[in-house]
């Protein structure tokens, strides 16, 4: 996957290019299965790259947390997308 590094500006600016981290969760979406399977995946792995906060805080709140969470996702989505092993590899 080629995504660009995810700065923690992101998530408090708006552009018209999607956001790294938009794309990484469409990704890990897809790949824990769509709908609630694919939201349960995601924050699993959200949760196992170092994102504890629940799902009512904004990545905005804590941006510098989410970006590093994002780019260990971001690290694994390039050399893998098998499901477990993304979350192997972002949960060391």
């Amino acid at each position: 996957m080629n995504i660009r590094e995810v700065d923690p500006n992101d998530f408090l600016t708006f552009s018209k290019e999607k956001p790294p981290h938009s794309i990484i969760e469409q990704s890990l979406i897809e790949m824990g299965g769509n709908g609630n399977r694919g939201i349960e995946y995601k924050t699993e792995v959200l949760r196992a790259a170092g994102w504890n906060h629940g799902k009512l805080t904004s990545y905005g709140t804590h941006s510098k947390k989410a970006a590093d969470a994002f780019n260990k996702i971001r690290e694994a989505l390039s050399n893998t997308s098998d499901p477990k092993e993304v979350l192997e590899q972002v949960a060391h």
